[in-house]
C-alpha cells in the first residue's frame, strides 16, 4: 500500500515549524479554530498536487508564517527573507520502477543525511534573478516576485504531476466554491479511475465525435476560405465531466447527499486511490447521513489512507481515539498510545464530550446536574474570574466514566479536577487518595468521611442553617433517598436535585464551598 508516512513543514502559514507522523490508514486530525487542521491538508496539497505553481507570487503574502515575516520586519536583509520549505515522506512499493524517481535523501527533519521515499517543496528568495533587489531587502521590503517555487523529489528530480506517486484526492466540504472543487474531483477521479489508455481512448474519441457533431449541424461557411470548427485545446475532457448517480449531476443534489456520495466513490476500492484527504466532512450533514458516512469509512478504511480533518466530536470518536492526531502549541500528539478499551468505550458512548475535553484548557468532570449547574458558581466565588475566562469546561458524566476521560487526559497531560461521590464505600476513598498521590495533573475530589458520602451531603453539611431556611418541604411528605431518611431538606436535596441547584443558584446568597 501506498501512503504518506510524515510531513515537516517550516515558514508555512500557521506553523514556523511541525513534524507529522501519519497513520497508515485512519487519520482525524482534530484542534481548536485556527490550529492549523486546514494548514496540514494545505501543506500536503501544495507538495503532492503542486497546488499554488500557476498563481500570482502575491499568494505568498499569506502563505508565509507571520512569525518568520516579523523576524525580517525586525531585522531585514537577504538571510532573514521568509521562506517555505515542506518535506512529504512517502512509503512506496519499492518493486515498481518509478518508485527509484522518488528515492533518495531526506533533510527537513533530519540531522543526519536518511534516504527515503518523497518529496519536497521550496520557495525561497531567487538570489540570481533577485540580483540588485539587496538595497530594497534593507529597507524592509519583501520582494515576492523574486521568489522560486520548486518541487522536486528526494532523488533531486524535478517532480511533476504527471509522476505522481500515488493517487491522491481532497473532499472539501468549506469550499462554498462549487465549480473549482467540483472539476478538481472529477479530474482526480477520472485520473485515477482509468488507466492512461483508457483516458486516451476516451479524450480521442471524445475530440472526434465533437468535430463529427458540429458538421453534422451543417453550419454554412463564413466565406470562401474560412468556416468555424473545434479547437481541440478549448475542449479538454476531464475539465466538463461530471458524475452522474440516477441522472442527476452530484453537483445538483444537496451539499450532504453531495458529500457522502464523494465519499462513497472515493472509498471504492476500485477506484484505486491511495489518499483521501477530507475537510470538515460533517458540514452539511443530518445526524443520520453523518452516521452513515461515519459507516462507510469505517468498513472501508483499509482500501486507503484517509486524513480527516473535523471539529465533529462523533467523527473523532466514532473513528476511534487511537486515530486521533491532536494539534496544539505548534506540535502533534498522537493518541495512538491511549487503551484499546477506553478507545473502545467512545466508539460505543453517542453522547461523550472527547472534543470538548481535549479542546479545553483544564476540565471539571462532575456526575450529576447538580454539580454542572453550581461549579461554575463556586469557581468565580473563589477566583474572582468565570470558567469561561480561564478556558475551563464542566462535563457531566457518570461515576463509572470518568476514569475513562482521566486516561484521556493522561495522554494529553490536560489538567483535570473530577467531582464523585464516594456512596459511603471506604475502598473509593482509599483508590482516590491512592490516584492522587501519583497524578500531580489530574485529582480526584470527594467526600473524605461517610457521612460526606454525596455532593449534596457535602453541600448540607456546610451551608445547614442557610438550606434548612431556604428549602421548603411538604407538611407530612417524606423525602427518603433509596429507602433511607436523611431527614426533609437533605432527602429533598436527594430527591429534586435539579431543582433545588437551580433555587440556589439563583438565590443570589453566597455559600460555603465544600
Amino acid at each position: 500500500m501506498n501512503y504518506i508516512k510524515s510531513l515537516h513543514i517550516e515558514g508555512f502559514r500557521k506553523f514556523s515549524s511541525l513534524d507529522v507522523e501519519f497513520n497508515e490508514h485512519m487519520n482525524i486530525l482534530v484542534g481548536e479554530n485556527e490550529a492549523g487542521k486546514s494548514t496540514i491538508l494545505d501543506a500536503l496539497k501544495t507538495v503532492l498536487n503542486q497546488q499554488y505553481r500557476n498563481t500570482d507570487k502575491a499568494v505568498l503574502r499569506d502563505l508565509f508564517n507571520a512569525q518568520m515575516v516579523e523576524s525580517f520586519y525586525t531585522n531585514p536583509s537577504v538571510k532573514t527573507l521568509p521562506r517555505i520549505y515542506i518535506e512529504v515522506e512517502l512509503v512506496l512499493d519499492p518493486k515498481k520502477k518509478s518508485s527509484s524517481y522518488f528515492y533518495g535523501e531526506a533533510y527537513g527533519k533530519r540531522k543526519q543525511q536518511d534516504e527515503k521515499f518523497g518529496i519536497r517543496f521550496e520557495c525561497k528568495f531567487d538570489e540570481e534573478l533577485g540580483s540588485g533587489m539587496e538595497q530594497s531587502i534593507i529597507d524592509g521590503k519583501i520582494p515576492y516576485e523574486y521568489y522560486s517555487l520548486t518541487w522536486t523529489t528526494f532523488a533531486n528530480r524535478p517532480y511533476q504531476m504527471i509522476k505522481r506517486p500515488l493517487n491522491f484526492i481532497s473532499i472539501d466540504t468549506t469550499n462554498s466554491s462549487t465549480t473549482p472543487s467540483f472539476n478538481y474531483y472529477n479530474r482526480t477521479l477520472f485520473s485515477s479511475r482509468y488507466d492512461e489508455a483508457t483516458r486516451a481512448k476516451a479524450k480521442n474519441e471524445f475530440r472526434s465525435k465533437l468535430e463529427d457533431a458540429l458538421a453534422a449541424t451543417n453550419l454554412p461557411p463564413i466565406s470562401d476560405n474560412r468556416k468555424f470548427g473545434i479547437d481541440g485545446k478549448k475542449v479538454v475532457l476531464e475539465t466538463i465531466l461530471s458524475v452522474y448517480e440516477d441522472s442527476i449531476a452530484l453537483e445538483n443534489r444537496g451539499s450532504g447527499m453531495e458529500s457522502l456520495i464523494k465519499t462513497q466513490i472515493a472509498l471504492d476500492k476500485a477506484n484505486g486511490l491511495d489518499v483521501i484527504l477530507m475537510e470538515e466532512p460533517e458540514n452539511h450533514l443530518s445526524f443520520v447521513t453523518l452516521r452513515k458516512m461515519l459507516q462507510e469509512i469505517s468498513v472501508q478504511q483499509e482500501n486507503s489512507q484517509i486524513i480527516v480533518a473535523t471539529h465533529n466530536n462523533m467523527i473523532a470518536s466514532r473513528l476511534n481515539l487511537n486515530n486521533v492526531l491532536w494539534i496544539t502549541d505548534n506540535s502533534v500528539k498522537s493518541l495512538a498510545g491511549v487503551k484499546n478499551d477506553v478507545a473502545e468505550f467512545f466508539v460505543r458512548a453517542d453522547d461523550n464530550a472527547f472534543l470538548q475535553l481535549l479542546l479545553s484548557k483544564k476540565v471539571f468532570l462532575v456526575e450529576g446536574a447538580t454539580e454542572f449547574l453550581l461549579i461554575p458558581i463556586f469557581y468565580k466565588q473563589q477566583t474572582g474570574h468565570t470558567i469561561e475566562e480561564d478556558g475551563i469546561s464542566v462535563i457531566s458524566c457518570n461515576g463509572i466514566s470518568y476514569m475513562r476521560y482521566i486516561e484521556i487526559a493522561k495522554a494529553t497531560d490536560k489538567r483535570i479536577a473530577v467531582i464523585t461521590d464516594n456512596d459511603k464505600k471506604k475502598d473509593r476513598i482509599t483508590k482516590a487518595d491512592t490516584f492522587n498521590k501519583s497524578n500531580k495533573l489530574q485529582h480526584i475530589f470527594l467526600g473524605k468521611t461517610e457521612d460526606e458520602w454525596t455532593w449534596e451531603a457535602c453541600l448540607y453539611k456546610e451551608n445547614k442553617e442557610v438550606l434548612d431556611n431556604m428549602i421548603t418541604v411538604q407538611p407530612g411528605a417524606e423525602y427518603k433517598f433509596h429507602g433511607e431518611d436523611y431527614g426533609f431538606v437533605l432527602g429533598k436535596m436527594l430527591n429534586n436535585k435539579v431543582d433545588v441547584a437551580y433555587q440556589m443558584l439563583t438565590s443570589g446568597v453566597t455559600f460555603a464551598i465544600p
